[in-house]
């Protein structure tokens, strides 16, 4: 059965970043009812002028309490046949992790995985209200391939996935359905100059925004529980879970290279 966009009621936070951006494009010509969360209150306003105010936003910080409190008390009044969590909002502090500082390494946990679980936990009783609800969380192939400079954002996706499947196994007698839809790299702000040159350095793919929404829409309306997009990062992350051993030489004929561009950031 195809799916009704205009029945759905969706929440996307970290909504004005590259994929939050797109994510909210696709689903506002879809017809989908939308609430737009992010911490900067015009970005956000921005974003709801160019959809002609037809768009609610929600001006929040989603690892604050207090924010969660006011969103779920917002949420009680938005009833609709379908709704939807997308747990967008990410951050990361490409480092060494000898390089990494405290407050990184925090604000990397904080917003990639504790958040998302317990915006999750606050927001299930609205979920449950509907008639079916889905919670998409936004995930990365460094979720599932752990590599150098990232080890506190992998920790993090590694996570988020951890938690998406065991949720979707907890939920599994009720109308809510838990997915992990997985981009490779994106052309978005996350990434600081010295990553974007590392990736064009070793002929990595970096995906338009654009495109990753789409797919994820895709993967929506095909009730994929696990998704990791791009080739050959999805084959990788098959022989990673197989032959880790195999990816690691691999990894590490790169080892230089990674460590020329992230060690000279740090230094800058």
């Amino acid at each position: 059965m195809k799916m009704n966009w205009k029945k759905q009621t969706i929440v996307i936070t970290g909504a004005y970043g590259g994929l939050g951006k797109a994510l909210a494009q696709t689903f506002y010509e879809l017809g989908a009812d939308l609430i737009l969360i992010g911490r900067d209150k015009n970005k956000l306003q921005t974003m709801q002028e160019s959809f002609s105010n037809d768009v609610e936003i929600f001006v929040g910080d989603v690892t604050a309490s207090e924010s969660v409190e006011k969103l779920s008390a917002l949420l009680k009044n938005k009833q609709n046949q379908n709704h939807m969590l997308i747990n967008n909002a990410a951050v990361n502090h490409t480092a060494f992790l000898s390089d990494s500082t405290t407050g990184d390494i925090e604000e990397t946990l904080q917003v990639n995985l504790l958040a998302p679980i317990l915006l999750t936990q606050k927001l299930l009783p609205w979920l449950k209200a509907a008639d079916k609800a889905q919670i998409i969380n936004i995930g990365s192939s460094f979720g599932a391939i752990g590599y150098p400079g990232f080890s506190v954002y992998s920790a993090s996706k590694f996570g988020l996935r951890g938690f998406t499947q065991a949720l979707s196994r907890e939920l599994s007698d009720t109308q809510i359905s838990v997915s992990y839809l997985a981009p490779r790299a994106m052309s978005t702000e996350i990434n600081s100059t010295a990553v974007n040159q590392m990736n064009s350095e070793l002929g990595n793919a970096v995906d338009d925004p654009v495109d990753i929404a789409l797919m994820v829409v895709q993967s929506i309306e095909k009730n994929h529980t696990e998704k990791f997009y791009g080739w050959p990062e999805k084959l990788f992350v098959k022989i990673n879970a197989l032959l880790p051993s195999m990816v690691s030489k691999a990894i590490k004929k790169d080892h230089s290279t990674i460590e020329k561009f992230l060690k000279n950031e740090v230094k800058s």
